[in-house]
């Protein structure tokens, strides 16, 4: 049997950049313009990881309202997520608001604010070889018109190359919406869009340049949600963890279709504003750097 092309080949280098102690720059951002994904290296400190590991233990021992657990067929550890756990874990509501998390995503926003869209846990334990992600994009799967939300999701623990997402290098530039990745493989899937395009086969196009990066506990990588990505399953003899927040510009609108619960709000009706208490308003440009709203 043929192997897929990209999936296992040494993919291309995501473009990276250090912000230790620094916002994005200009070069940052023009890479997630043209790329579609960039690489923040050291975006978190120690500190703020600890901080995300207390909401990981209050979250998975049922403080999170949310969690779901995936166990593929032939895999003994489990593949287990949860969103919008931050309105329920207060260590997670710290590691988004009381941190420099803002601040990082909305320098790479064109935007005159920002919104918190939501927070997604993600931990494939060991044992998870078979809990691939499928080529998709986040967008897919969202109640919005427009364009401007960022994915900031960070390593917890050192991701190598054979367990590293990988990133359709200009996927995002036509803000093109294909057809949502069934993941569970329902043949009802709620997600199932007629009126979109079927994701071409990425694998085995040769024409497409694959990206990706191997990471450190901190290092972030952003991406915009128009942006296609997929993962393998863990192959690892440990956890392979990361917390990403999702974040929108002042260019988005909600789009009144059938969604998951984690991505409505009563309150947000055709057409208008994201912001709500379910969507906080977290950064304006008027605001002092490193302010938070919430």
């Amino acid at each position: 049997m043929t192997e897929p092309i990209h999936q296992y080949s040494t993919p291309d280098p995501i473009r990276e950049f250090n912000t230790e102690f620094a916002l994005p720059d200009h070069d940052a951002c023009q890479a997630l313009r043209e790329d579609g994904v960039v690489c923040l290296r050291k975006a978190h400190d120690p500190g703020w990881l600890s901080l995300v590991e207390e909401g990981i233990e209050q979250a998975l021992s049922g403080g999170s309202e949310d969690v779901d657990i995936v166990e593929k067929a032939k895999d003994t550890g489990r593949f287990s997520y949860s969103s919008q756990a931050w309105q329920q874990v207060d260590a997670f509501r710290r590691a988004i608001f009381d941190s420099r998390s803002p601040d990082l995503a909305f320098a790479l926003l064109d935007s005159d604010s920002m919104n918190l869209f939501y927070d997604f846990l993600l931990i494939k334990e060991a044992g998870t070889a078979n809990a691939t992600t499928p080529w998709h994009q986040d967008h897919a799967y969202y109640p919005l018109h427009g364009v401007g939300v960022v994915n900031c999701w960070t390593a917890l623990d050192p991701i190598p190359m054979e367990t590293a997402l990988r990133f359709w290098a200009g996927s995002h530039r036509e803000a093109c919406l294909y057809q949502a990745a069934n993941f569970a493989g329902d043949s009802d899937y709620r997600h199932v869009r007629s009126d979109r395009p079927i994701i071409p086969d990425i694998d085995s196009d040769a024409s497409a340049r694959i990206l990706a990066a191997e990471l450190e506990p901190g290092d972030m990588l952003a991406w915009d949600s128009y942006s296609f990505h997929s993962a393998p399953g863990n192959t690892l003899d440990r956890r392979r963890a990361a917390f990403s927040i999702n974040w929108a510009s002042d260019a988005i609108r909600f789009h009144d279709v059938p969604c998951l619960a984690s991505y409505r709000a009563p309150e947000l009706t055709e057409g208008s504003v994201m912001t709500c208490d379910k969507f906080p308003l977290v950064r304006t440009r008027a605001q002092a750097a490193g302010e938070s709203s919430y």
